[in-house]
C-alpha cells in the first residue's frame, strides 16, 4: 500500500522543480556572489571618485553628463541592485537567514531606490526675484529649449498668430568640435582629460536636428555648431583704398581755379562699440573723403534686410515728394511712400495706411533739420514696432525685423533746396549731393554695395571676394560708376567678416570657471527662406527685461515671421514668491558678504484672462499666503505647491543697483514700497534654489537601515552571537 500513488501527477511535480531549483540556485549564487558585489563596489567607488575630481576640475555641468546622469551609471547601479537582490534571496532560500545582513543590504537597496526616484521624478529650479516683485515661475537650469513664436502679419494668412511652442534641446557641456574620436580634446584643465574620451562618446546630448510639431508647419531649424564657452573679440576695421577719377577744382584767394588728379586714398571703417547702455543698436559708420564723397558700412544679421537692401532704388516717378521718399519693403516687394504725404495724412494723430499691405504707419514725429523720421508700424494683427530711418546716416536705421519691415529713406538734394532749404542746413544739403558708397555684410559673410552718385542709385552689386583679391600695388579689383564722372576705383587691403556688428564670435576653453556664454549657429528656414546666424543663450533667470538683441531673432516668411529665443524651462510653482527685502551683511571693513537672506512672502498670483502673469510688482494682483519667512544660506523654507513639497535655499544675488544705472530703472519705477517709508536708493535681485526630492525619504530610511545593520553585524560579531 505504501508504493500506491493517490497523486499520479505529484512525481512529474517534484521532478520539474528538482530540475528548476538547482538552475535557479546557481542563477542568484552568480548574480549574487561576494565576488561580482566586490568587482562592483570597487569600480563604483573608482567612479565616485573619478567624478569628484572631474567636478573639482570642470564642474557639476560636466560630472553630471559624464557620469552621474549618464545612463551607462544609472544602469551600473542597476546591476549593483540586482546582486544585492539576489544576495538576499539566496540567503533566504538556502535557509541561511541573518537579520543582521538582511537589514544592511535591504538597506543599500532602499537608497538606490530612493535614488531612482529622485533621477526619474525630482525637480530643481531656481528662480530670481527683483525686490518688490513677486514670481510663481521658475527656470530649471539644467533643461533648456528653443521657443519660436509664430507672428501673423497680414490679415489674409492662415497662419495661426502668436502661436508659442517650445522644443527641448539638450547640446551638453562641450563645445561641438570637442567630440571627437581620438579623444584629442582642447581643455582649460589637462588633468583627466583623456579620462572623459568616454563620455564624449556616449554622453547624452541632442542632434542639430530638431523635430518640430504639426502646428509649425513649414519651418525648419537645425542647429549647426554649438559653444559651451564663448567670448567676443572685437572686428579690426575694414581698411579700403579709393581712387575717385573726377578731377578736383580748388579756387585760390585770388580766383585762380586749379585742377588735378586725386590720388589714391586709404580709410578705415568698423562698427564703433557703443559706450555705456545704449538703447540704439550701432550696426556702422561712414567717413567723408577728400573732395566730399561718402563711403559707409554697416552689418546685418537678417537676409531680408539684404534683400531690401538690394532692390532699395527710389523711384522719382511715383511717390516722390519734397521731403523725399519712404521704401516700404515688406512680403518681398518694395512700396514706395511720399513723405509729404505721409507727414500730411498722419497730422492729428490720424494713420497711414500702406498701399498694397496690410500695415498702418502712425505716431509720425519729423526731424526736419536732421532729416530723420520716426513712425510706428501697426500690422492687421495688433503687432506694433517703431521704425526710425535718417536720410543722411543709413547705417543706425532702425528696422522692424518682427513684422518683416525693412524701410530706406531717400531724398532729392536739388529738389529740396528749392521747396525746403528753410528748414535744412545747407551743410546737409551739400553733403547729400554728394556721391555715396554703401557697404553691406549680410550673414553670409559677404560684402554688398549700393552707389548713390547725388541724384540716385546708379548701380548695387556684390564686392569681389577679399580673398582673391589683388595685393596693394596692384591694379584695382573693381570699379564702381564706370564711365562716369563719379567712378571709382576700389581695393580692399583687408576685411573681417563679423558674426555681430563689430564682433566675432570665439570659442572658449570649457573649464571649471567659465565666464563666457552658450551659443548655438542655427538656421532656420520659414517658407523656404532661410538664415543662418548666432543666437546667445537667455540666462536662467526671470525678469522684466527684454531678450537683448542677440538673443532673439525673425526669420520673415509668407506672410507671417517667427522669432525664437533660446532659454530654459520654466516650472509653474503654483504658489508665488514676493521678496519683500534683501538683507546683505559685509565683513567688517570690506565689501565682502559674509551673510546674505531674503525676507519673502508666499502669496497667490491672482490670473488675468485665465493665464498667470511671470513676474508682477503690483500687491493688488496677489493674496497673502503667509508672510515674513527669512531664508538665508542654512535656513531654508519649506512650501507645497502643486503636489510637491519644495524646499526653497538661498543661492545668490546680484546688486546692489544704484539710480543712473539702467538696470535700477528696469527693476524699479521709484515708488515707495508700502512696509517702507522712502524711496529704495538701491536694489537687489536675490536668487533663490528650489528643490523638490521625493526619494529624500527613501534615502534617508536605507542610511538609517544600512547603519543599523553593520553595527548590529559588528555588534553580534563581538558578543559572539548570531
Amino acid at each position: 500500500m505504501s508504493s500506491d500513488n493517490k497523486y499520479p501527477d505529484s512525481d512529474n511535480r517534484n521532478n520539474t522543480i528538482q530540475t528548476n531549483i538547482p538552475l535557479i540556485s546557481t542563477l542568484l549564487y552568480f548574480f549574487g556572489s561576494l565576488t561580482i558585489g566586490i568587482i562592483l563596489m570597487i569600480i563604483l567607488v573608482m567612479l565616485l571618485a573619478w567624478g569628484t575630481f572631474i567636478e573639482s576640475a570642470y564642474g557639476r555641468r560636466v560630472a553630471a553628463f559624464a557620469l552621474y546622469g549618464s545612463n551607462w551609471f544609472a544602469g551600473l547601479l542597476m546591476i549593483f541592485g540586482l546582486n544585492i537582490f539576489c544576495a538576499i534571496l539566496n540567503r533566504l532560500l538556502s535557509g541561511r537567514l541573518y537579520l543582521p545582513f538582511l537589514v544592511s543590504h535591504c538597506g543599500i537597496l532602499v537608497i538606490l531606490t530612493g535614488a531612482a526616484f529622485t533621477w526619474m521624478w525630482g525637480e530643481e529650479a531656481q528662480i530670481t526675484i527683483p525686490e518688490g516683485t513677486a514670481s510663481e515661475y521658475a527656470v530649471k537650469t539644467d533643461s533648456q529649449q528653443f521657443t519660436l513664436q509664430n507672428i501673423a502679419i497680414n490679415s489674409s494668412t492662415t497662419h495661426n498668430s502668436n502661436n508659442s511652442v517650445s522644443i527641448p534641446f539638450e547640446p551638453g557641456p562641450f563645445n561641438w568640435d570637442e567630440y571627437k574620436k581620438d579623444g584629442q580634446i582642447n581643455y582649460e584643465v589637462q588633468s583627466y582629460r583623456d579620462t572623459l574620451w568616454f563620455a564624449l562618446q556616449f554622453g547624452r546630448r541632442d542632434s542639430g536636428k530638431l523635430s518640430l510639431p504639426n502646428s509649425l508647419k513649414g519651418i525648419d531649424v537645425e542647429v549647426l555648431d554649438f559653444y559651451a564657452n564663448s567670448g567676443l573679440r572685437r572686428v579690426a576695421p575694414m581698411r579700403l583704398n579709393l581712387l575717385w577719377k573726377k578731377i578736383r577744382r580748388e579756387v585760390s584767394d585770388l580766383g585762380e581755379v586749379s585742377e588735378f588728379a586725386r590720388n589714391w586714398e586709404t580709410i578705415e571703417l568698423s562698427v564703433p562699440e557703443p559706450e555705456n547702455y545704449m538703447p540704439m543698436e550701432i550696426r556702422g559708420q561712414h567717413v567723408e573723403m577728400s573732395g566730399g564723397e561718402r563711403v559707409g558700412f554697416y552689418v546685418t544679421t537678417t537676409m531680408t534686410e539684404l534683400e531690401a537692401f538690394k532692390i532699395g532704388k527710389p523711384n522719382k516717378k511715383n511717390e516722390f515728394g519734397n521731403w523725399g521718399q519712404l521704401i516700404f519693403y515688406c512680403g518681398g516687394q518694395n512700396h514706395y511712400i511720399n513723405v509729404d504725404k505721409l507727414i500730411q495724412e498722419t497730422e492729428g494723430g490720424k494713420s497711414y495706411q500702406v498701399s498694397g499691405t496690410d500695415f498702418k504707419i502712425t505716431d509720425v514725429r519729423f526731424i526736419t533739420r536732421s532729416l530723420i523720421l520716426r513712425f510706428a508700424v501697426v500690422a492687421a494683427s495688433g503687432e506694433r514696432r517703431v521704425v526710425m530711418v535718417d536720410a543722411d546716416n543709413p547705417e543706425i536705421n532702425i528696422h522692424a525685423p518682427a513684422l518683416g519691415v525693412f524701410v530706406s529713406y531717400w531724398v532729392d538734394p536739388a529738389l529740396l533746396a528749392k521747396h525746403g532749404s528753410e528748414y535744412v542746413a545747407e551743410s546737409m544739403l551739400h553733403r547729400l549731393a554728394q556721391p555715396r558708397i554703401e557697404f553691406l555684410q549680410a550673414p553670409d559673410k559677404q560684402l554688398y554695395y549700393r552707389f548713390w552718385n547725388g541724384n540716385e542709385i546708379s548701380s548695387i552689386g556684390v564686392v569681389p571676394d577679399p580673398a582673391k583679391m589683388n595685393p596693394p600695388g596692384s591694379k584695382p579689383v573693381f570699379t564702381i560708376g564706370t564711365g562716369t564722372e563719379q567712378e571709382v576705383e576700389i581695393r580692399i587691403e583687408w576685411f573681417e567678416p563679423h558674426d555681430l556688428p563689430g564682433w566675432r564670435i570665439v570659442q572658449q576653453r570649457v573649464g571649471r570657471s567659465m565666464n563666457g556664454t552658450q551659443r548655438v549657429l542655427l538656421r532656420v528656414t520659414v517658407d523656404g527662406l532661410a538664415d543662418t546666424f548666432w543666437l546667445r543663450s537667455i540666462a536662467p533667470t526671470l525678469g522684466p527685461a527684454q531678450p537683448e538683441r542677440d538673443q532673439i531673432r525673425y526669420i520673415c516668411g509668407n506672410g507671417r515671421t517667427i522669432s525664437i529665443v533660446w532659454n530654459y524651462v520654466t516650472v509653474d510653482l503654483g504658489f508665488g514668491i514676493f521678496l519683500k527685502k534683501f538683507v546683505k551683511q559685509t565683513e567688517p571693513g570690506t565689501q565682502m558678504a559674509s551673510h546674505y537672506s531674503s525676507l519673502v512672502n508666499f502669496v497667490n498670483i491672482k490670473k488675468k484672462n485665465g493665464k498667470s502673469q511671470i513676474i508682477t510688482q503690483s500687491t493688488d494682483e496677489f493674496d497673502m499666503i503667509s508672510g515674513n519667512i527669512s531664508i538665508s544660506m542654512n535656513q531654508p523654507a519649506v512650501f507645497k505647491g502643486n503636489g510637491r513639497r519644495y524646499r526653497i535655499y538661498q543661492s545668490e544675488f546680484n546688486g546692489p543697483f544704484h539710480p543712473g544705472d539702467y538696470r535700477f530703472h528696469d527693476f524699479y519705477d521709484g515708488k515707495i514700497f508700502a512696509w517702507e517709508t522712502k524711496p529704495r536708493d538701491r536694489l537687489y535681485l536675490s536668487t533663490l534654489s528650489i528643490n523638490d526630492d521625493p526619494g529624500r525619504g527613501l534615502k534617508y530610511l536605507g542610511s538609517f537601515m544600512l547603519l543599523f545593520g553593520i553595527a548590529w553585524l559588528f555588534y553580534g560579531k563581538k558578543t559572539g552571537k548570531n
